[in-house]
């Protein structure tokens, strides 16, 4: 199940577990004695993916609030990581994203599709000239390899990472639920 589904999806669903209840969005789903339930592994994907890059960074601004959203927050708070959310549709905005608040983060994490495949110019309006070596960009889009958000970053000094590995974990996850 992907964008933007993973929450409309619920409602059809028979039962969730426990991870899939707590965050709210489901990735997958297993059919079995005529039920269907509902999963998370986004959120093992995506803390596997971190948690080797982190090098002590530990506050995140997570752009973006659809269900992948859901599921990084549950990992940061999982990983015992602050953070904060932005979207357009919230009372706090992109708009509301200073220079001074930017270095507040240490980590941000790009959760829309925006710089995706076909629209690959679009990326998140942040302060990228405000970016430094402190930083670790994540973007979990994975096509194209190096979105323009992640480039701006680069060309700044952050650490940074696409989606590919935590697609791949979650993947992996995935296969194991269906062949439980």
């Amino acid at each position: 199940v992907t964008i933007p589904y993973k929450k409309k999806i619920i409602s059809f669903l028979d039962e969730l577990s426990v991870e899939a209840k707590l965050i709210g969005a489901v990735n997958t789903i297993r059919f079995s004695n005529g039920k269907l339930t509902g999963y998370n592994t986004d959120y093992i994907g995506f803390t596997n993916s971190i948690k080797p890059i982190l090098d002590g960074r530990n506050k995140a601004l997570i752009l973006g609030n659809g269900g992948a959203a859901k599921a990084i927050r549950y990992s940061l708070e999982k990983l015992q990581i602050k953070h904060n959310t932005i979207s357009r549709n919230s009372k706090f905005d992109y708009s509301d994203i200073s220079s001074n608040f930017l270095n507040k983060y240490d980590i941000i994490i790009n959760t829309t599709s925006l710089g995706s495949y076909p629209n690959i110019d679009g990326f998140p309006k942040i302060p990228y000239e405000k970016l430094s070596k402190k930083h670790l960009l994540y973007d979990l889009t994975y096509n194209p390899d190096q979105t323009r958000f992640l480039e701006y970053g680069k060309n700044r000094n952050t650490k940074i990472k696409n989606g590919l590995e935590m697609l791949k974990i979650q993947a992996d996850e995935s296969w194991k639920i269906w062949n439980l």
